[in-house]
């Protein structure tokens, strides 16, 4: 009888530590494996861009060069969409894989230039280093959040034309990371942390397709930035291809009103000396 209970308690305790610390990924061989294509759309009308009024910072003139309207403004177009409505930058995830093909992922490098950070979007596994590649002539300051509680995880000085390095270790289970400039704030980048190779992120078309799925039953999830994330359950089978599409309603858009020009961050008749606006008021 105490044989069996101590076997018991072994397997609750093993079973314990995989719900809280999960196991690894491992590699593997995977033959005659599965595939999904598909395409992640948007529907409705294109939500209106994010405006930053460029005469609240510093380094007007260069910040400037790229993205801004005739007001002075700096504006975030975060959804970029093709003719027929496909939508880039959405993260296509399979979850809980444990095994399968290797996780060949591309370092991160993140450029900040014209007060800007780029690419839009990055894919990050858990304890991933990344290196930001500041062009500009002045200096920047980059901190990263996780999104989902709010909170700061890293702030790393990038100094003018110098290259500086971070790592991104997430709180419990949380996936998203947002990478804020604390002099610009419009310079913006965001993370998806991924735990497999099973992934891929959107062109311009909204097309995607993953591979050499090892055969069984998944659990898919489409995320972009500002749109609550979708999933849908697959089936693969051996060596076919499963069609997969997202649609992602417009209306459905969630952006703080802090981040735009509505929410009363400067009044309307504040204008930037040298607009045609400006002139005209004498300034």
């Amino acid at each position: 009888m105490k044989k069996i209970l101590s076997i018991v308690t072994l397997i609750i305790s093993i079973s314990s530590l995989a719900s809280t610390s999960g196991w690894a990924y491992q590699e593997m061989e995977v033959s005659n494996g599965g595939s999904i294509q598909g395409k992640v759309t948007l529907t409705g009308k294109m939500p209106y861009p994010r405006i930053y009024h460029l005469v609240l910072f510093p380094n007007i003139d260069m910040c400037a060069e790229i993205d801004t309207d005739d007001e002075m403004n700096r504006v975030l177009e975060d959804f970029k969409v093709s003719p027929d409505g496909g939508l880039k930058d959405v993260v296509v995830t399979l979850e809980h894989v444990d095994a399968g093909k290797p996780f060949n992922k591309e370092p991160i490098n993140i450029t900040a230039e014209n007060c800007k950070f780029l690419p839009d979007v990055n894919v990050i596994r858990q304890g991933e280093s990344f290196k930001i590649d500041n062009i500009d002539a002045v200096m920047h300051n980059s901190q990263v959040y996780q999104k989902e509680r709010g909170k700061i995880l890293l702030n790393i000085p990038i100094p003018a034309e110098e290259v500086s390095d971070g790592k991104i270790t997430f709180k419990k289970k949380y996936k998203i990371m947002q990478m804020i400039c604390g002099m610009h704030e419009f310079m913006q980048t965001w993370g998806y942390r991924v735990q497999n190779p099973y992934y891929a992120q959107t062109k311009i078309d909204g097309n995607f397709k993953i591979d050499n799925i090892p055969p069984g039953e998944y659990k898919v999830t489409a995320w972009h930035y500002l749109i609550k994330r979708q999933s849908q359950k697959v089936k693969i089978a051996a060596g076919e291809t499963f069609d997969l599409n997202f649609e992602f309603d417009a209306d459905k858009v969630i952006r703080p009103f802090y981040e735009t020009i509505k929410s009363g961050r400067i009044k309307k008749d504040a204008v930037y000396p040298g607009t045609a606006k400006g002139k005209e008021l004498g300034r």
